[in-house]
């Protein structure tokens, strides 16, 4: 054959393409219409190689002037793929956001340490807000009116405890719920309310050791119910020891 290298290429077929910067795909975050623009000239450049090798092959074609033509687009590509990606860096700061971040404030990386320094301690656990809504809602219908107490009123769902060891101490009301039986149910009533109070079971939450539990108060046919957590760990950062601390 004459041309022994041109029918390698030829069988090789869409490869031809290798011999020229693979630059079709976009720059990431360029516009899409950029992208197709040099997909499509890839493609012309392809098909008039291998027009001009097919050409040589048949004996009806200049081999030399037509790759040096294809050569000359080939250039007009990689021109046309440096203003894209000129226009690219053109691109206000804020349509990069997620080709590049921005350097950390001083307010951000404040936070950041706050955050470090706060996963250290049970009591700073963030609490899910369907929580905090269960919560709300236990607190709101165990509550009643009450001449006789601080600010008017008092709350049913608050468990009533024989006096023992643990009544008037520091932490006292954790030590006690430490202390129970997984599936233990403390119960009691107040103001026409009956309270239950489930020890779950214990298991690991954020990286500590920690007893769930379930409040449940009923009256009148309805109900309402609250999740609980402690945890072992220190209060704060001024707790010598680890001990059972209230999270929620």
């Amino acid at each position: 054959m004459k041309y022994p290298m041109i029918a390698a290429l030829l069988v090789a077929g869409p490869t031809v393409a290798a011999f020229f910067p693979a630059t079709a795909q976009a720059q990431e975050g360029c516009a899409a219409q950029t992208a197709k623009k040099k997909r499509r000239v890839g493609l012309q450049l392809e098909r008039g190689l291998k027009g001009s090798i097919e050409g040589a092959l048949r004996g009806d074609g200049d081999l030399a002037s037509e790759v040096q033509g294809t050569a000359g687009q080939a250039g007009e590509r990689r021109a046309l793929d440096a203003r894209a990606t000129a226009d690219c860096d053109k691109t206000p700061p804020g349509d990069r956001a997620a080709n590049a971040s921005a350097p950390e404030t001083a307010t951000q990386r404040a936070q950041r340490k706050m955050a470090a320094n706060d996963a250290k301690y049970p009591s700073r656990m963030t609490i899910p807000d369907d929580w905090k809504t269960a919560k709300a809602a236990y607190d709101a219908f165990g509550k009643v009116s009450c001449t006789g107490c601080e600010g008017g009123y008092t709350f049913a769902g608050w468990p009533d405890w024989p006096r023992d060891e643990f009544s008037g101490k520091y932490n006292g009301a954790e030590t006690r719920l430490s202390r129970l039986p997984v599936g233990h149910v403390h119960r009691w009533s107040s103001n026409g309310f009956a309270g239950t109070l489930t020890v779950d079971g214990e298991e690991q939450v954020n990286g500590f050791r920690c007893r769930k539990m379930t409040y449940r108060l009923e009256k009148g046919g309805k109900s309402a119910a609250r999740p609980s957590l402690i945890c072992w760990g220190k209060a704060n950062e001024y707790a010598g020891s680890d001990s059972w601390v209230g999270v929620f």
